[in-house]
């Protein structure tokens, strides 16, 4: 299967030479593009998007959220909404470094600080072989490595689940519930009590990453937090 995906992506990289979103070959995200980027610089609730230190979940949400915390680098828009969908749709998986490069400038100091375990959001075995990579799986292992601290590859998702993309929050959190468990090989005593920091693309209404939290939660870590490149 492996073996199949590097073939696969070598092909891909071979037919969609690097273009970045501007057009400009040779760059997968040029420097005049990552310079366009917004980054927000005022951090907010998830849930209610009122000002909150280190963009913590707000006492007055915390009841109605599994999340800790979710730091959004910028809003879905322009160039990142773009790269973004180049990274997913269009196969450009080596915008995974300079996309991640911007979470490590934004978010790295706090990271290493609360020296989190980091993961990601899995995507389904379908999903797996039509892509032949998961986009999150790749920032959280470049996230890790810049940061110097250890990703877990712990959760799996069902192929039950369809795309997200266009449905409501409704029919999200009808389609993702129960879709998401915990590896069964995790060690146990590699988890309880720590801090893990779950990496995706996109937030629209929070609701894979609160499916995420959910089973992080019930295996035993103290504080489950999602990183995203933007917010829908």
């Amino acid at each position: 299967m492996k073996i199949l995906l590097f073939v696969k992506n070598l092909i891909l990289d071979a037919v969609f030479p690097h273009k970045c979103v501007c057009g400009k070959f040779g760059y997968s995200l040029c420097d005049s593009c990552v310079q366009k980027i917004k980054i927000n610089k005022v951090e907010l609730c998830p849930v209610c998007k009122k000002i909150s230190k280190n963009s913590k979940t707000c006492n007055s949400c915390r009841n109605n959220s599994g999340l800790t915390g979710v730091m959004i680098l910028a809003s879905h828009e322009g160039v990142i909404k773009d790269a973004i969908w180049n990274l997913k749709y269009n196969f450009i998986r080596d915008l995974a470094l300079p996309l991640t490069g911007l979470l490590h400038k934004r978010f790295g100091a706090f990271l290493k600080e609360k020296r989190f375990v980091l993961t990601a959001v899995p995507i389904s075995k379908k999903r797996l072989k039509w892509r032949g990579y998961n986009q999150a799986d790749l920032m959280a292992k470049e996230l890790a490595r810049s940061c110097g601290l250890k990703y877990l590859n712990i959760l799996s998702k069902s192929d039950d689940v369809i795309p997200q993309v266009g449905l409501s929050k409704k029919e999200r959190i009808q389609n993702i519930g129960n879709k998401i468990s915990l590896l069964s090989d995790i060690n146990a005593n590699e988890i309880a009590n720590k801090r893990i920091l779950i990496v995706d693309d996109v937030y629209t209404t929070g609701s894979t990453l609160e499916e995420c939290a959910k089973v992080l939660r019930k295996a035993g870590f103290k504080e489950v937090w999602g990183i995203v490149l933007s917010r829908d």
